[in-house]
Parts: structure tokens; C-alpha cells; sequence
């Protein structure tokens, strides 16, 4: 069946189809839609009458944003994890304007099962329902209740988080600009109520720069998304050499750096250019090991580079992980330079007044 048909079935959509089909890049997303099983999750009539003027008539960003929902694989209803695990999906969506992942991989999604069978597509404001579920010609199709949002930058997405005590740190610390240059980044981050917490963990050493630097490292995996299907899955170190350890119990999944540990409130929060995961706590870990950091770096990057598939991923039906992108492949960003363990904790040290100082305003 002509791709164009297939998309116009699809998104009951013969008008948007016919004007993907004449753009470059909704073209190729046309061609890929048509080769192989895939999994579509279809906004509702409803859905896609929201969507801006200035969005649907932009057919480049049109066809990127509908990439973002598509899978490669069938995925039945059956195959997402049980709530309170998550399915990571790689979808189609690789255009180096809004991705920057390790190893040039394609944009994820996160869903989960609920306990009455319903399958939710996680996003950090609104979640996406699937209402009804339909198999047409190689596709899979679950319509779902909204237009899913492409994950934005660590900072605006902490701040749609509610991480105020977080993005001012960051901000105030000159942060936000190497850890969004990073290829592949993993955060582990504080609650409001964690930052504050963090003053009388740390006591006297709360007024030391190097001290407060080696805590801010000890937060982050550098060169690497570590969802939480593979926390558990190989050896971590943070950008502060010291290494994650991982556990859980009936109240929940945590997090060790050192002697300080942290529960996990909400796994899996997807960001352009890695993942976020909230946790209740400062890691209050304050040795520092940049040789050890620097290995750490080369080596998650080079297992990033080579993987496969989505490490720790039990759920059936994904299939190969899309390697090229649906919108123009010519275009797609090679990897850039990661910032450096160096460079992560010289401008960390700034961050001890901006700290201290959105702790105690809160």
C-alpha cells in the first residue's frame, strides 16, 4: 500500500499526509512508515485540532514531531511494563535540531502499563492515554489523547519539573551550558525539599567550593542515558569518579553515591540530550576522583557508542532500534565533545552561594 495511504488511514489525515508526502522530509518519513512493523501512537481528531497554525504548516517540523510517534516493532498492549516499570521505546525522531543522544541515537518514549490494563505514555507534564488500539495493514496503531511534546533541554525541563532550587543552581553556576552540550547525560535530581535538606546533611562543609563540587559531579553520568530498565545493568561512575550503586525494596528503587543515598521518586524523564531522574535527596558524597572520571567518561561512551539496543529492556515486540532518522539522514549531528570531568567542576565551584542561597529563599 502507497505510504501516503498509510498515513492518511493512520492520523485520518489525507490533507497532512499529502503535504508530508511533497516535503523532503515527511517523504522519508513516509517511505519508513511502509518497510517493516511499526508501532504508531495516533493523537485523536481532538489532538490534532489543537496543534498550532504555525506548527501544522510547518511541514519539517510536522514531520519530526510525528516521527516522535512511531516505533520500530509491533508493540501490542501486552508487551509495555507493568506500572511501576517502564518501557523505553526508541521512536524515529533523529533530527540533530532536537536530539542529542550518545552515538546519534533517535529520541525515546516512556510507557508504562497501568493496573486496569491502560497504556500511558509518560511525558513531565501531561501524560498521553491510549483509548483504543487498531492493527492496519504492518501497523499497530494506539490512538492516544494528546500531540506528544519532544523532550526539551535539561533546564526547561526542570523547570516544568518544578526544580526551582535545581535550574537556579545551574543557572547561577554557568551549569546549563556543558551538561546541554553533552551527547548523552544521566541526572540525578534533587527535590526543592532535598536541596534544603542538604544544609544540615553537609554541616561545616556546606561553605567549602570543593566540597559542593564534588557533590554537584557526584549527581550526573557523563557520555550516556541510563534509563532505569539498565540501572542495574553494568557499572556507573558519576562525573565526580565515584560509583552508583543501585537497590530496591517494597518502598522503592534508590540510589547510592558513598554513604548517602536517595530514593527514586520518578524514573525516566526524557531530555534532548539524555534522562533525568528525581530523587528526594541530596547525594551528599563529597570525594572527587577525576582520573577515575575520566575513565568513566571514555568507557560509558564507547559501551553507548556500540550498544545494541536499550540496556535492560524486557519488554517484547521493539525490535531493531531505528539507526537513521526519518527526517533528512545527511543532516543528522556527529557526536560532539562531552564536557569534560575538568570543566564540570571548575564551573560546579561557583555554584556554593547560588546554592546556599536558593536553599535558604525556598
Amino acid at each position: 500500500m502507497h505510504a501516503y495511504a498509510l498515513l492518511a488511514a493512520t492520523f485520518a489525515a489525507p490533507a497532512l499526509a499529502q503535504s508530508l508526502a511533497n516535503n523532503t522530509n515527511g517523504a522519508a518519513l513516509l517511505a519508513q512508515l511502509s518497510q517493516g512493523n511499526k508501532t504508531v501512537f495516533a493523537p485523536d481528531n481532538a489532538a490534532f485540532s489543537a496543534v498550532p497554525s504555525n506548527v501544522s504548516s510547518n511541514t519539517n517540523l510536522l514531520a519530526s514531531i510525528l516521527s516522535y510517534h512511531i516505533v520500530d516493532g509491533h508493540f501490542n498492549a501486552s508487551d509495555f511494563a507493568a506500572a511501576p516499570n517502564h518501557t523505553i521505546a526508541r521512536t524515529f525522531l533523529n533530527n540533530s535540531e532536537l536530539v542529542m543522544l550518545e552515538a546519534n541515537r533517535s529520541q525515546v518514549i516512556v510507557a508504562e502499563r497501568t493496573s486496569n490494563d491502560s497504556v500511558v505514555i509518560l511525558e513531565p507534564t501531561t501524560n498521553a492515554t491510549v483509548s483504543k488500539t487498531a492493527t492496519y495493514d504492518n501497523l499497530i496503531v494506539h490512538v492516544i489523547s494528546k500531540v506528544l511534546a519532544i523532550p526539551q533541554s535539561i533546564s526547561e525541563t526542570a523547570s516544568a519539573a518544578g526544580l526551582s532550587a535545581l535550574v537556579g543552581a545551574l543557572q547561577s553556576a554557568n551549569l546549563v551550558e556543558p551538561l546541554e552540550a553533552a551527547h548523552g547525560i544521566t541526572i540525578f535530581a534533587p527535590s526543592n525539599a532535598g536541596f534544603q535538606a542538604a544544609l544540615a546533611a553537609l554541616g561545616s562543609q556546606a561553605q567549602n567550593a570543593t566540597v559542593i563540587s564534588s557533590v554537584l559531579a557526584n549527581h550526573v553520568i557523563n557520555g550516556t542515558s541510563v534509563y532505569s530498565t539498565g540501572l542495574t545493568s553494568q557499572s556507573f561512575a558519576s562525573a565526580g569518579g565515584q560509583s552508583f550503586s543501585f537497590s530496591s525494596n517494597s518502598s522503592g528503587t534508590y540510589v547510592t553515591s558513598g554513604s548517602s543515598s536517595a530514593r527514586i521518586t520518578r524514573a525516566d524523564i526524557p531530555v534532548r540530550n539524555g534522562v533525568i531522574h528525581l530523587i528526594d535527596n541530596v547525594l551528599a558524597n563529597t570525594q572527587s576522583n577525576p582520573e577515575a572520571a575520566a575513565s568513566a567518561v571514555a568507557s560509558q561512551s564507547s559501551v553507548a557508542a556500540t550498544a545494541t539496543s536499550i540496556p535492560g529492556q524486557t519488554a517484547g515486540g521493539s525490535g531493531p532500534a531505528p539507526s537513521g532518522s526519518p527526517s533528512n539522514n545527511a543532516s543528522l549531528r556527529t557526536a560532539g565533545t562531552l564536557p569534560g570531568t575538568a570543566a564540570i567542576l571548575s564551573v560546579a565551584a561557583a555554584a556554593l552561594g547560588a546554592l546556599l542561597g536558593g536553599m535558604l529563599v525556598l
